[in-house]
């Protein structure tokens, strides 16, 4: 049976632990911030860290936007060499194959109205850390594999070019106008091997039950870890707010678990640094599933692990093989990765 929580549960849990004096209010008023926002990154990380963590929110500069290239469609190396000769400066990227920073960009044209770009060659992320979860889902030639809330479809290209467009992509969404996009990306990039269907990914069980190998959930959240490319954010979502995107989280996980086939391999990340829609979700998933659901490890010599505590709540400890991205410490836009499987 899915897991659903009502938010007010959540909120009321979190609520009785936050803490907010003079010294958070002066702090939050002085970088523009919802004082909730200040305490829980305190909580986190110390107050010296916060700092630094709302500096680097602060600092776009440190944030460079990645192409990925398609190279089922075209070459790397052509590619590269003719951005540069549009006066692009590219950087690659270690640990993600066929992945390249921009250092520096044209005037003219943009990086997204190249011809390499209108002809599929390449998909444009505004950050790295996106490329992750679709990396830790490993996937290979010949899978099925579900992408829950798949648009716009920076993660199901990189999945269908990781099967190297064998097999089949299952990608979902439930929003109309966001489909369209989806659409148009797997079409320019001149995919294959996928379906797209529309349906809301909290009863995405009823059509595929126990059915799925591997499972992406990159779920619909804040975007607190991506305040550097939307400072309204700052004070955008109340924490009431947060704790409805905590409950619908929860649902969404817990939907496509029981999607997911035996043994297999379920991906939930959010572009988000907030434990509530992060470990918090994942220990509830936890929880309700007992000895179904395993965390599995990351392999990682690069990347925070996940945290343990928070607010005086202590998480499961299978957490700390989930992967999180931290803006001040890793200059990428902050990102949740956790990696589930099924007994």
């Amino acid at each position: 049976m899915v897991l659903k929580i009502d938010f007010r549960e959540i909120l009321r849990i979190f609520n009785e632990r936050l803490r907010i004096d003079q010294s958070i209010i002066d702090l939050a008023n002085k970088y523009g911030y919802l004082p909730y926002m200040i305490s829980r990154y305190i909580d986190m990380l110390g107050f010296d860290e916060t700092i630094r963590l709302l500096e680097a929110f602060d600092n776009k500069n440190m944030y460079k936007p990645v192409i990925r290239c398609n190279d089922l469609r075209c070459s790397c190396r052509k590619i590269t060499e003719s951005l540069e000769r549009l006066g692009f400066k590219l950087s690659p990227i270690e640990w993600s194959p066929y992945s390249y920073k921009i250092l520096r960009s044209s005037s003219t044209p943009s990086i997204g109205a190249t011809h390499e770009y209108l002809k599929g060659c390449y998909y444009l992320y505004r950050d790295a850390a996106s490329l992750i979860p679709s990396i830790a889902l490993d996937p290979r030639p010949g899978d099925l594999i579900l992408d829950t809330c798949a648009s716009p479809g920076g993660k199901a290209s990189h999945i269908l070019m990781l099967m190297r467009d064998e097999g089949l992509l299952i990608a979902n969404d439930i929003s109309r106008s966001r489909l369209s996009a989806l659409k148009a990306n797997l079409e320019r990039m001149r995919f294959t091997s996928y379906i797209i269907t529309r349906y809301d990914g909290r009863r995405i069980h009823e059509i595929f039950n126990e059915e799925i190998p591997k499972i992406i959930l990159d779920a619909p959240c804040s975007a607190e870890g991506g305040i550097m490319f939307d400072p309204g954010r700052k004070r955008r979502t109340s924490y009431e707010d947060l704790m409805k995107l905590v409950s619908r989280e929860i649902e969404l996980l817990s939907s496509s678990v029981e999607a997911l086939a035996p043994g297999g391999y379920l991906l939930y990340s959010t572009c988000s640094i907030a434990p509530e829609e992060n470990e918090f979700v994942v220990s509830k998933i936890l929880e309700h599933y007992k000895e179904k659901i395993e965390i599995i490890h990351i392999r990682n010599n690069i990347w925070d692990r996940g945290l343990r505590k928070f607010l005086g709540i202590e998480f499961d400890p299978g957490v700390e093989k989930c992967i999180r991205i931290w803006p001040h410490r890793h200059s990428m836009e902050g990102f949740f990765i956790c990696l589930l499987r099924k007994r």
